[in-house]
């Protein structure tokens, strides 16, 4: 029998959602809205490792590349695109910073104003990146570039915070250390069932 580590499990069900609603990104509106933002902030908060990060970046590139293979229009894949890199890598942080999220009200409030600006640092990255190397835009000025792409921000943050809140729900739901009936937590990580 294969046994996949809990980290693995994680990976696997935040790729899948990336994967599945990132190709909606590229090819419909009515899809799902695009959980890419919400999987970067959960894989560093949940997952840590750099190495997990080189994986969610090579998927992300690897679903860009096949909806542009399956005929979707290639128009924002610029020079700029490998800046997305860095702006992925901001939320990732912003997740890693987010140790305790779970554990108090505190710790929730904290990761929501570490997901909003690394949405934000996503955001200004990606976009520099993309006015910055696109011909598509080259007729605007910086100033009505950044007007123009200002009013996607608010729609950004909002599937950011939707698609994590769900992720920290299950989190919170699947912790070992929730308080659950005919359980009670004797010390620090270890648990004492409760005789009937």
């Amino acid at each position: 029998m294969i046994r996949i580590a809990p980290s693995g499990l994680i990976a696997i069900a935040l790729l899948a959602v990336m994967a599945a609603t990132r190709s909606h990104h590229f090819t419909s509106l009515l899809g799902p809205g695009d959980a890419t933002l919400a999987a970067f902030f959960l894989g560093g908060l949940f997952l840590r490792r750099a190495g997990w990060l080189a994986l969610f970046l090579a998927t992300a590139g690897l679903v860009d590349f096949l909806a542009v293979q399956a005929g979707t229009s290639a128009w924002c894949i610029t020079p700029g695109y490998a800046l997305l890199a860095p702006a992925y890598g901001a939320l990732w942080l912003a997740g890693r910073r987010s140790t305790g999220a779970l554990q108090s009200t505190a710790g929730l409030l904290r990761s929501a104003g570490l997901l909003a600006s690394g949405v934000v640092v996503f955001f200004v990255i990606s976009n520099v990146g993309f006015y910055a190397f696109s011909e598509a835009v080259a007729d605007l000025s910086a100033i009505d570039f950044a007007l123009r792409v200002a009013t996607y921000l608010p729609g950004y943050l909002a599937q950011a915070f939707l698609y994590s809140s769900a992720g920290l729900a299950l989190g919170a739901w699947t912790d070992p250390r929730r308080p659950h009936p005919g359980r009670r937590l004797t010390a620090p990580g270890k648990v004492a069932w409760a005789s009937a």
